[in-house]
């Protein structure tokens, strides 16, 4: 459009200061009409320079407004999480009240990631309600894990993760552990917003201290109060996204002590999952926790402690 502007402009000012040719009675010398050449020449160009510069105004008077650049996009959150609670409420010729709770908080930064979990237990029950019989404990434990990974490519990392966790009904009055060690993710596969297929196993080995005490059903000393704690560990976690709707997950390790007094001791830990989704944010979850203990901590001259606990749980769980 500029371009035919000034064309325009050009030829009408050329066509205004063309001279009116002079009648052929009157002589002009070669002089004469070279300077009046160059003078013509000269108007012309002026004329040209104005029209060009009027051509651009208007063109840019014409032209649509740029777009004012877009603001920056909000970054988007490195965090997800989780939070799930149970419960059982029992009333009639026995009362029983049992709640569980978990909840999980993973933030990613490129290589690095950090991972803080925790769950927990209590519940309480009075076999009788025609008596005053004072109501017994069925559960009383927590746990709190906080791990950090640095992985490098898309299959081996390491991580470190501190632990603690008591188990009441179980004379587990603390446990306190550091671990170090290796994680190999065989697949990590994802369908838009939601996971298909998951599979991490860690190797590790961890150090710390556990105490024992019975609390239930009369407190007293066990047969060892406190030691220290030296155990490797081998563990895999698992999902399986069926849907968008539906996901299986599992969760296995192993860690057999190798110091004494508990030289020998093994615990296995299992929790299977399944939630379905209910809303884009809130899901139905049931699982089920095995603890395995193959020597679980004795009072002197109480009862034995049973070496598997197994809970089945539905609730419900939120993510964020």
């Amino acid at each position: 459009m500029l371009h035919a502007f000034t064309l325009t402009a050009v030829l009408l000012a050329q066509a205004a200061e063309t001279p009116v040719a002079e009648s052929p009675a009157v002589e002009s010398s070669p002089a004469s009409d070279s300077q009046k050449a160059a003078e013509a020449a000269q108007k012309a160009a002026e004329a040209a320079l104005r029209a060009a510069e009027a051509a651009e105004r208007i063109a840019n008077n014409l032209a649509p407004a740029a777009p004012a650049a877009p603001a920056d996009a909000p970054a988007a959150s490195n965090w997800v999480g989780s939070v799930g609670a149970g419960l059982t409420y029992i009333t009639g010729n026995t009362q029983s009240l049992t709640l569980t709770g978990n909840g999980s908080l993973t933030g990613t930064w490129g290589a690095w990631a950090l991972g803080i979990k925790a769950s927990g237990a209590y519940g309480i029950a009075n076999p009788d309600t025609n008596t005053a019989t004072p109501p017994s404990v069925l559960a009383r434990r927590a746990s709190l894990a906080v791990r950090g990974d640095r992985t490098f490519g898309d299959f081996v990392g390491i991580f470190a993760q501190a632990l603690g966790e008591f188990d009441h009904i179980k004379n587990v009055e603390s446990r306190a552990v550091g671990e170090l060690g290796a994680a190999m993710t065989f697949f990590n596969q994802k369908e838009g917003d939601w996971e298909r297929l998951y599979l991490r196993a860690d190797l590790s080995v961890r150090a710390g201290h556990e105490t024992n005490f019975q609390y239930f059903p009369t407190p007293g000393p066990t047969e060892f109060y406190g030691a220290a704690i030296l155990a490797p560990r081998a563990a895999l976690t698992f999902r399986w996204g069926f849907n968008q709707y539906v996901r299986f997950s599992q969760e296995l390790e192993v860690i057999p002590y190798v110091l004494a007094p508990y030289l020998g001791r093994t615990l296995l830990n299992s929790t299977t999952k399944l939630n379905a989704r209910l809303t884009q944010n809130l899901s139905l979850a049931t699982s089920l926790l095995l603890n395995y203990d193959s020597a679980p901590p004795q009072a002197v001259g109480g009862p034995a402690r049973k070496e598997l606990d197994a809970a089945l749980t539905v609730g419900v769980e939120a993510t964020f």
